[in-house]
């Protein structure tokens, strides 16, 4: 929120600030000082979301100006971090892969199980992200589901 001049100017609440010939402590810069002087107060509208936009503003009607970013390019950067976060989850029981490895003793079926479905997690969610056809439909997906990996059940066998 802030105030706007009859000049176009922007003012603030606890600010200090010269108006005319007088200066203003921040004591004195209240909502009732600002409206004595003939100020409006501007309700800044909620800001876009700087991951999917470019974002300008607010202007002086509190509004701000949101231009998409590109489509491909925002595709990329969540399917990477979703592949990043794919492989710190099978980080956690790689330790069972180079066992089977070096001594041929296999893994628990858990474990197997598990880093089956953080693939297939992986798998179709970079599907969901790849179907979508606007800037609008991704950031609905991935504000639908943050975590779409089971990243806060404990894994077996991790740190065993």
């Amino acid at each position: 929120m802030f105030y706007l001049s009859p000049e176009g100017d922007r003012y603030y609440l606890n600010r200090a600030f010269n108006y005319g010939d007088r200066q203003y402590t921040r004591f004195a810069a209240t909502h009732e000082q600002f409206t004595a002087l003939g100020f409006t107060q501007v309700v800044v509208g909620p800001r876009p979301d700087d991951r999917f936009y470019i974002v300008r503003g607010p202007d002086n009607a509190g509004a701000y100006t949101a231009t998409p970013r590109d489509l491909n390019d925002l595709k990329a950067s969540f399917i990477e971090g979703d592949k990043q976060t794919a492989r710190q989850l099978l980080s956690q029981t790689d330790w069972y892969i180079i066992r089977l490895l070096e001594t041929q003793a296999p893994a628990p079926a858990a474990v197997s199980i598990d880093r089956a479905e953080i693939r297939v997690v992986q798998n179709i969610r970079e599907d969901e992200i790849n179907y979508a056809t606007t800037v609008e439909e991704l950031k609905q997906l991935i504000d639908s589901d943050l975590t779409p990996f089971p990243s806060d059940e404990p894994q077996p066998g991790a740190g065993s």
